[in-house]
């Protein structure tokens, strides 16, 4: 017997394959947030790289030679 699988958000059933356990109306609502966090993520991250690119790039090359 197959155990039906709900979406974490609302409970709702699930039919046929889910993305994250989701819905597909939760997909769009959590989906959205998601985007907007791992973009907000890529820019800190892409300054502080640039902020700190020299000392990372020195780090590295050290950890390569040993």
């Amino acid at each position: 017997m197959e155990k039906n699988k709900k979406c974490w958000a609302c409970k709702r059933t699930l039919v046929g394959d889910s993305k994250m356990g989701l819905c597909p109306g939760c997909i769009n609502d959590y989906g959205s947030i998601g985007a907007a966090a791992a973009a907000l993520g890529l820019a800190v991250g892409g300054r502080q790289l640039v902020k700190h690119g020299g000392k990372i790039i020195k780090v590295a090359t050290k950890i390569i030679k040993h």
